[in-house]
């Protein structure tokens, strides 16, 4: 049975907007795995590039792209993303560096002739919400992209969202019973009750799992890293909120957060692993 349901997904982005708007803002963690995803699109993105953003939301890293000098295409599954990404990007004064955004799923990228961009980022939850259809996902992706563009993207990982989270697992499994995650813990897949506790349909990777997934494409891994490893811990948000209050010790913190979540050992240890590749055929 079809595990992929972009119905599903579409829903989810249109009940509230703006909690993506909020969710890389409100907490500590969150401001981690933003300034991490910076650090990417500052080492890879050129002025002047043509880049396609594939599950943009409402802007927060097309702001970023924008300030770096790229010309921006944008490709959303959610109408109501694409507004409020018009909104936002418009309120920040960047506007003029959008080409155009239309409402299109990852898996047909229709209308888009191959090789036009020089980059593509997908950043977030597009290669993971896909769930069986990844290959297909990534195959749309490598097409858009020119022979040797750059590719940013970041999937949900498995492990590192147990080591986040295990505090709320255990709590949550006296609902639906701990074999629910027991098996998330083997296949990845959020579905069923554990998509029903109030998130959405998705796939959680392993390092090892993407890893033999890109190796079945055209492409050459460049980067990968750990989108937090220091910050994780659902509990840990009001201590991190105290170092935030000493730039000293937080500016520090960043620097071995950069530093620890670019280690192989770490790479697994995020809520989200950030792998860049370049189209090489």
């Amino acid at each position: 049975m079809r595990k992929y349901d972009p119905k599903i997904i579409e829903t989810h982005f249109e009940r509230d907007p703006l909690l993506e708007w909020e969710r890389l803002d409100n907490t500590p963690s969150g401001k981690v795995q933003f300034h991490i995803h910076q650090h990417f699109l500052k080492k890879y993105i050129k002025k002047g590039n043509k880049v396609l953003e594939i599950g943009p939301g409402p802007g927060k890293f097309t702001i970023e792209l924008a300030r770096l000098g790229a010309r921006i295409s944008l490709v959303d599954i959610s109408n109501a993303q694409l507004k409020l990404n018009e909104e936002k990007v418009g309120e920040a004064g960047f506007e003029d560096s959008i080409e155009w955004r239309k409402k299109l799923d990852i898996l047909d990228l229709k209308g888009i002739p191959d090789n036009t961009f020089d980059s593509t980022v997908v950043f977030g939850g597009p290669l993971s919400y896909v769930l069986e259809f990844v290959d297909t996902a990534l195959d749309e992706v490598i097409r858009v992209t020119k022979l040797g563009g750059i590719i940013l993207t970041s999937v949900m990982s498995c492990l590192g969202t147990y080591h986040h989270l295990i505090q709320l697992v255990f709590e949550m499994a006296k609902e639906i019973g701990l074999e629910q995650f027991d098996e998330l813990t083997q296949t990845g897949d959020i579905l069923g009750k554990l998509a029903d506790q109030g998130t959405h349909q998705c796939h959680m990777f392993r390092w090892s799992e993407y890893l033999a997934i890109l190796s079945k494409h055209p492409v050459e891994i460049l980067d990968a890293s750990a989108a937090n490893f220091l910050s994780t811990g659902h509990y840990n948000e009001e201590y991190l909120t105290e170092l935030m209050k000493d730039s000293e010790k937080w500016q520090m913190f960043l620097k071995w957060e950069l530093d620890f979540c670019k280690e192989p050992g770490a790479i697994d240890g995020g809520t989200h692993m950030i792998v860049i590749f370049k189209k090489t055929v």
